[in-house]
């Protein structure tokens, strides 16, 4: 997701880099995998660019946020402040972040935790979303967050580029594992 900055601390962009590898993921509902309640629930809250919901610090996992870009075809973008956690959505280029949380980031020092780029194998940071970690870290001090993609492919960024890659985490019971494993197509 990037980044561009709008109006100085108090906004910004996160956008998707779409980059050599990268492709549309088949959502799972094409392919008759049901997707999990909660999920569903969000989506039928996130309707358009800049929807946001708020939710408690266990809501919006990696996971959760990785099968909405599945679902949807689009980024979402989670931040945390105090007590409070964002999930907000983007459409296939970017997500804004709205002046109202940057300047209670400022305020109270939360973060982005995370957001997705819509497309499989996406984990490149676009130039807005470095200039993004380059606006947190005078801000909030944050230097690194992560992207995660519709396939459960993951990487720690900062303001540079990559840091490092992974996957989203599995630490499941064994079903779940076999059924995240024909979700996200991998081992």
């Amino acid at each position: 997701m990037g980044m561009k900055a709008n109006s100085g601390l108090f906004h910004g962009t996160l956008g998707s880099t779409f980059g050599l590898g990268s492709e549309s993921p088949e959502s799972y509902t094409d392919r008759g995998i049901e997707v999990p309640q909660n999920v569903k629930k969000w989506m039928s809250k996130l309707n358009h660019k800049g929807d946001m919901i708020v939710g408690n610090k266990s809501d919006f996992s990696e996971k959760d946020v990785s099968i909405l870009s599945k679902e949807t075809g689009v980024e979402f973008a989670r931040l945390t402040v105090g007590d409070n956690t964002y999930l907000i959505r983007g459409d296939k280029s970017g997500t804004d972040i709205p002046p109202e949380i940057f300047k209670d980031l400022k305020k109270n020092g939360g973060t982005l935790d995370f957001h997705s780029h819509p497309y499989d194998n996406d984990i490149i940071p676009s130039g807005s979303d470095r200039n993004l970690m380059k606006q947190l870290k005078k801000i909030t001090g944050q230097q690194s967050s992560k992207i995660v993609t519709p396939n459960g492919i993951s990487a720690i960024f900062n303001e540079y580029g990559i840091i490092e890659t992974g996957s989203v985490s599995n630490l499941i019971d064994e079903n779940t594992r076999r059924m995240y494993e024909e979700l996200f197509g991998g081992k």
